[in-house]
């Protein structure tokens, strides 16, 4: 058994063995298989991102909770509306995070990496928190029940237009879950609070694999233009990106890599370096592995981040 991840212009035919498409458009919902992920591109031709398995999948819901699943991997997600107090999203995040956990322990797999999508991601509250400070509250409160050690899923988290949240995860059925760090950055979980006051509990990378991979995977969180626990490059997109694929590269070789995939998410204050940076992108990643999208990173100084997945071929 293996998974394949992918960028079409056309959905597949076939959902049989489908565990994930993922649309980009300006909308967040889920229908027909498909998750809108409320993220836009420049790029004229539409994209999808489709996670192809060879093992027939199943369908299920659990309270609000989309999954598919076969025996080893598992697809999950959750879509909810942004228009909450504080502590009502709060209880909302933590709520959907529990059943995440739920679910996969149920069907014996870990939780390898979580998505998060979220309007106004850098929203002051009254008491100067924002929407980033309040997912990062809400996950550490969970994560305190099922980590005893620092071995938390990868993650990415961006900001998105419009009034729907959604967050989505993937987990397997590891006999390889190996976390693995940046050794040109500080754990996130280590940044000293004048950088976040919340704790950003995640893994730069994790490696894994069930029993049935020819290759182990390595999927990678988001990741900017940042060297020890500063930002590097302020309002400079092009050195940013630079030093972002620097810290992406740390984990593995991307020259020929033909299976690696990528996102890379923009700040839209850059709309206009789009072609340019897009461009780089093909010259750096190569055509068709990657996709340019427009999304709010986490400090409002860092203006692109990347994340993707890739088969390891060798120990790390």
């Amino acid at each position: 058994m293996s998974i394949n991840v992918f960028l079409s212009s056309e959905l597949p035919k076939e959902k049989g063995n489908i565990l994930s498409i993922i649309s980009f458009c300006n909308k967040v919902d889920y229908k027909d298989r498909v998750l809108s992920s409320g993220l836009i591109s420049e790029n004229k031709s539409k994209k999808y991102e489709i996670w192809q398995t060879d093992e027939k999948v199943t369908q299920s819901y659990y309270e609000n909770i989309n999954i598919v699943k076969n025996n080893y991997l598992l697809f999950g997600s959750v879509i909810f509306d942004n228009n909450k107090s504080y502590d009502k999203l709060s209880e909302q995040i933590q709520k959907s995070y529990s059943n995440f956990f739920k679910i996969a322990n149920e069907n014996e797999m870990q939780i390898v990496k979580i998505w998060h999508y979220i309007p106004e991601l850098l929203k002051t509250y009254d008491h100067k928190k924002t929407n980033y400070s309040l997912l990062c509250e809400s996950r550490e409160i969970i994560y305190k029940k099922y980590y005893q050690d620092q071995c938390y899923p990868a993650a990415t988290v961006i900001g998105i237009e419009g009034k729907k949240i959604l967050i989505y995860f993937i987990a397997a059925k590891c006999d390889i879950y190996e976390t693995i760090e940046n050794k040109r950055q500080v754990s996130s979980y280590d940044y000293p609070q004048n950088i976040f006051l919340e704790k950003p509990m995640f893994s730069r990378a994790i490696k894994f694999s069930t029993k049935s991979f020819k290759y182990n995977k390595l999927i990678i969180s988001g990741t900017a233009s940042i060297r020890g626990y500063e930002s590097m490059h302020s309002e400079d997109i092009y050195k940013q990106l630079e030093e972002s694929l620097k810290n992406y590269k740390t984990f593995l070789d991307i020259d020929d890599n033909a299976s690696n995939i990528c996102r890379i998410y923009m700040s839209k204050k850059e709309k206009d370096n789009f072609n340019l940076i897009n461009s780089k992108l093909e010259n750096c990643l190569g055509n068709n592995k990657f996709i340019l999208l427009y999304g709010d990173i986490c400090r409002t100084e860092l203006l692109v981040e990347i994340e993707g997945i890739s088969d390891v071929k060798d120990a790390i």
